[in-house]
């Protein structure tokens, strides 16, 4: 009977195990769509960028300006945004229904027309499940001040 027991738990651990590495949850594939995107503004990927990116996709940043996703990827291809480094971090993703909230830092080496904006930000993106495929469709960004 103890062998019989320790064969089961084992079995219920390779199951869980192999369900873990297996992890396509909702939650797993968009923390991974979050990091995608990150890579693909270092690297230009504007293919990435506009597969990821909905078309009706805005962005508010601590300005207050709202952007678009044509706006965004001109901004990339040109050269308009740089970004060279780009480490999320606090990752967080809620999933209801057909719509997720992630909540989120990256600390990021980067630059706008020129001028600096390395630093760490914080934002909220909402990403929507259109047909089965994940798209963001809106972000509200804000860098995080270091504190004195």
């Amino acid at each position: 009977m103890r062998q019989l027991v320790s064969i089961l738990a084992t079995s219920l651990l390779l199951i869980s195990t192999a369900m873990a590495k297996d992890a396509s949850t909702p939650e797993k594939k968009i923390a991974d769509y979050e990091a995608a995107l990150g890579e693909a503004m270092i690297h230009k990927d504007i293919a990435t960028l506009t597969n990821l990116v909905g078309d009706d996709w805005t962005i508010q940043s601590e300005s207050g300006t709202m952007g678009t996703k044509a706006g965004f990827i001109n901004d990339v291809k040109s050269g308009t945004l740089v970004v060279s480094s780009f480490k999320l971090h606090d990752l967080h993703v809620r999933v209801v229904g057909n719509v997720a909230f992630v909540q989120g830092f990256d600390d990021e080496k980067s630059s706008y027309n020129g001028k600096d904006n390395s630093g760490t930000y914080n934002w909220l993106d909402v990403w929507e499940n259109r047909g089965g495929r994940w798209v963001s469709v809106a972000t509200q960004l804000t860098k995080v001040e270091a504190k004195p």
